[in-house]
């Protein structure tokens, strides 16, 4: 008796190894017309930034990271109020968008996992629908005025966290300009701790 205890214990210690193998989100590959389609879906948000539509960057953020960000400001009407005011500041301060570029995809993870329909118990990864998580760089050209001086410009390197959960056909995003690591991971705990994101830059040109 104490020796199939023994087997089982193994066994299920066996099991629980190869979950988490293969629930371990892990960088991946993609085919070119997914990542094609997460760089697309990023220039759309920036053709729409720079046309001042701030709802649209509302209307296409991550779900889970929209409801963080919402309770911060109090409601998601709050959230939205402050992003529609962004426009008439920059204005104010004499800052515009000349462009924006989105870069080919820097990397590919498979996070957020989720038992696949009918599926009653994860025993390995084919069990599980995973979310893609594109880190997509970006390029944006800014410029300003400032009183008896003249037009200053800078190109600010920046990126977006595209993440689709249904295969690449549509994305939302997470605002790279001021997350960091440890914020995104707390979202997707799958990232590998060791994870380097684009490195944020501001050139003057």
């Amino acid at each position: 008796m104490a020796i199939l205890r023994l087997m089982i214990g193994v066994c299920l210690s066996c099991m629980a190894t190869l979950q988490a193998q293969e629930l371990v989100g892990g960088e991946i590959s993609l085919p070119e017309a997914t990542k094609e389609a997460a760089m697309e879906a990023t220039q759309a948000l920036g053709n729409e930034v720079l046309k001042s539509n701030f709802s649209y960057a509302v209307d296409k953020m991550y779900p889970r990271w929209l409801q963080r960000q919402a309770k911060r400001m109090g409601s998601e009407q709050r959230l939205r109020a402050a992003l529609q005011q962004v426009g008439s500041q920059m204005e104010e301060a004499g800052i515009t968008i000349d462009s924006f570029v989105a870069k080919p995809v820097y990397k590919v993870f498979h996070v957020h996992p989720k038992k696949k329909q009918g599926v009653r118990q994860i025993r390995s990864g084919d069990d599980v629908d995973y979310e893609i998580l594109a880190i997509v760089p970006t390029e944006m050209k800014m410029s300003f005025y400032s009183q008896d001086q003249p037009k200053r410009s800078f190109l600010r390197q920046s990126f977006q966290i595209a993440i689709s959960g249904d295969g690449g056909l549509s994305w939302t995003f997470i605002d790279g300009a001021t997350l960091k690591k440890q914020d995104l991971r707390s979202v997707f705990p799958l990232l590998p701790q060791q994870l380097v994101l684009p490195e944020k830059v501001d050139t003057a040109l």
